[in-house]
């Protein structure tokens, strides 16, 4: 009886190990090395890490939330597709990490805009920079006209 507990226990642990979430964390150094040579620096308190439970929302893969007192970007695991999308990633949350709350549609297209402009000087392939502009295009013709002032017609971009 205990062999066969011990037995069900090793195979649990097994299975436990065989499928948990892998922690691509470590993946995020250099893309933040290349966002910093760019200008692009997150400020010194800030904590990036990778969620399984985070997830993409266009060209969205991460999200601000307050962890024990501290501001942690969650990083979802879409993110790690390419180096590429990890980079417009942090890219676009970088344009609007500063204030922890919902992203609405006008700083949502601000952010898809710093990642249309900004995206090639970091690494962002032009597959990505032209999920960007969809986006940023999507985001735009949903804002009145009030909120669009400042931002560019997609089509000028």
């Amino acid at each position: 009886m205990r062999g066969g507990a011990a037995l069900a226990c090793a195979v649990g642990l097994a299975a436990c190990a065989l499928f948990a979430h892998p922690d691509r964390t470590p993946e995020l150094g250099p893309a933040l090395a290349d966002l910093r040579a760019a200008g692009f620096e997150f400020a010194p308190d800030v904590r990036l890490r990778n969620d399984a439970h985070a997830v993409c929302d266009g060209i969205s893969c991460a999200d601000l939330v307050i962890e024990r007192d501290t501001r942690t970007i969650l990083v979802a695991d879409g993110a790690f597709a390419s180096p590429s999308k990890l980079r417009a990633s942090l890219l676009e949350i970088w344009a609007r990490y500063r204030e922890p709350r919902r992203g609405n549609a006008r700083d949502l297209a601000r952010a898809a805009l710093v990642v249309i402009r900004e995206g090639p000087r970091v690494g962002v392939g032009t597959g990505d920079v032209g999920d960007a502009r969809f986006v940023y295009r999507q985001l735009w013709q949903r804002l009145p006209d009030a909120q669009r002032a400042d931002l560019p017609n997609p089509s000028s971009l």
